[in-house]
C-alpha cells in the first residue's frame, strides 16, 4: 500500500516537472517570437525534437528511481522478517536453556525413588512430562548420545574407559543429556567414550 502511495507520488512530481517545463518552454519560445516577429520553423522542429528527448529521458529516469525503491522496499521487509524469526529463536533457546537444571532435576528425582506405589514419584514423573511436552512443542530435542559414535558437535567427552563390550570411539555412558532447539545445540551431552 505505501509502495502504490510512492509511486503515485512520483508519477504526480513527474508529470508535475513536465508540464512546468513544457510551460516555460512555450513561454521561452513566444518571447522569442515576439522579439523576433518570426518564427523560424527549423528551429521550432528541432526544439520540440530536444523536449521530446529530454521529456522521455527524464521519464525514464524517475522510472528507475521508483524501481531502485521497490526493490529496496523487498529487500527492508525481508531482513526484517528474518531478523524477527532469528530474535524468537534465540529467545526461546534462552528459556529453554534456563530450564534445562529442573529437567535434570526431575530426572534425578523420578530415578532415586525405585517404588512403584508411591503418589510422590508419580507426581514428579507427571510434571516432568508435562514438562517435556511443552518444550518439545518449542523445538526441544535430546541428543542421541548412548552406544553412538563420539561426534565433537553434539558431545562433550569427559572420560575414556577400556570396554571391550564396543568399539573404540563409541559412547558407553551419558553423564548429562545434551539437546537442541530447532536443530540448534544448546547442551552438549556429557559422555565417556570407549577407548581400545
Amino acid at each position: 500500500m505505501a509502495l502504490s502511495k510512492k509511486r503515485d507520488e512520483v508519477k504526480k512530481e513527474a508529470e508535475q516537472e513536465l508540464k512546468e517545463q513544457t510551460e516555460a518552454t512555450e513561454a521561452t519560445e513566444a518571447n522569442e517570437a515576439a522579439e523576433t516577429g518570426t518564427i523560424d520553423d527549423t528551429v521550432s522542429e528541432e526544439t520540440k525534437a530536444t523536449s521530446e528527448t529530454s521529456e522521455t529521458e527524464e521519464i525514464e529516469a524517475l522510472n528507475n528511481k521508483l524501481l531502485r525503491l521497490q526493490a529496496d522496499f523487498l529487500n527492508f521487509k525481508t531482513r526484517t522478517e528474518k531478523e524477527k524469526f532469528t530474535a524468537y529463536g534465540d529467545a526461546v533457546s534462552g528459556v529453554i536453556c534456563d530450564l534445562l537444571p529442573v529437567i535434570d532435576n526431575l530426572e534425578r528425582a523420578i530415578a532415586a525413588d525405585n517404588s512403584e506405589t508411591d503418589n510422590f514419584k508419580e507426581g514428579v514423573e507427571m510434571v516432568y512430562n508435562q514438562l517435556m511436552g511443552i518444550l518439545e512443542k518449542k523445538g526441544l530435542k535430546e541428543v542421541e548420545a548412548l552406544h553412538k559414535p563420539f561426534d565433537h558437535n553434539l558431545h562433550y567427552g569427559v572420560a575414556f574407559e577400556e570396554c571391550e563390550d564396543y568399539d573404540d570411539g563409541i559412547i558407553i555412558d551419558v553423564l548429562q543429556k545434551g539437546y537442541t532447539v530447532n536443530d540448534k545445540l544448546i547442551r552438549p551431552a556429557m559422555v565417556r567414550i570407549c577407548k581400545k
